[in-house]
């Protein structure tokens, strides 16, 4: 009964520290994402113009669903700020092709540039951070790092009131 009770333990330590790497990473880059998103919703950043250089594959849905991908070139409208090669954030109008332009905005983002009409994609980054701190919660649960340490500090009173040096402690 008493090895069943340990391998649980040990499987819901080792699925805790899963769920905490994977939790911490897929939280750090859903912020990197979520912040630009939110700040084109709110109208934030440099506008300019996205024009069109290259298409990208189409994803497995059919229309309206679907979501295709665009690469092209950000220019500010005063000149200053040039992004070459970044992606585009939402989708298109119908019909748009290589060489097409579009009013678009950058906040920051390392990797797309935002439409001015309608950036949404906010909400997805925003749902994908919720997700990712629920698991990294849960991995907290799981690993219960708290009992570790108040079982530590409870040891070393213990081992102090004694007169005895703790283990693996240089003077």
């Amino acid at each position: 009964m008493r090895a069943i009770a340990t391998n649980t333990r040990v499987k819901l330590l080792v699925l805790g520290i899963l769920a905490l790497l994977l939790g911490g990473v897929g939280t750090a880059g859903a912020a990197i994402t979520t912040v630009p998103a939110w700040r084109a919703a709110q109208g934030a950043g440099v506008t300019g113009t996205f024009t069109l250089t290259d298409p990208r594959p189409c994803d497995r849905w059919d229309p309206p669903r679907q979501r295709c991908g665009w690469v092209g070139d950000f220019v500010s409208d005063d000149g200053t700020v040039v992004r070459r090669d970044t992606g585009l954030s939402g989708g298109l109008p119908p019909g748009a092709k290589v060489g097409d332009t579009l009013p678009a905005r950058d906040t920051g983002s390392p990797t797309v540039i935002y439409p001015l009409a309608g950036a949404q994609s906010w909400k997805d980054d925003a749902m994908t951070l919720a997700i990712s701190v629920a698991v990294f919660v849960l991995g907290l649960v799981l690993t219960r790092p708290w009992c570790w340490c108040w079982s530590w500090w409870r040891r070393l009173r213990q081992l102090k009131a004694r007169g005895q040096e703790p283990s693996g402690a240089s003077v």
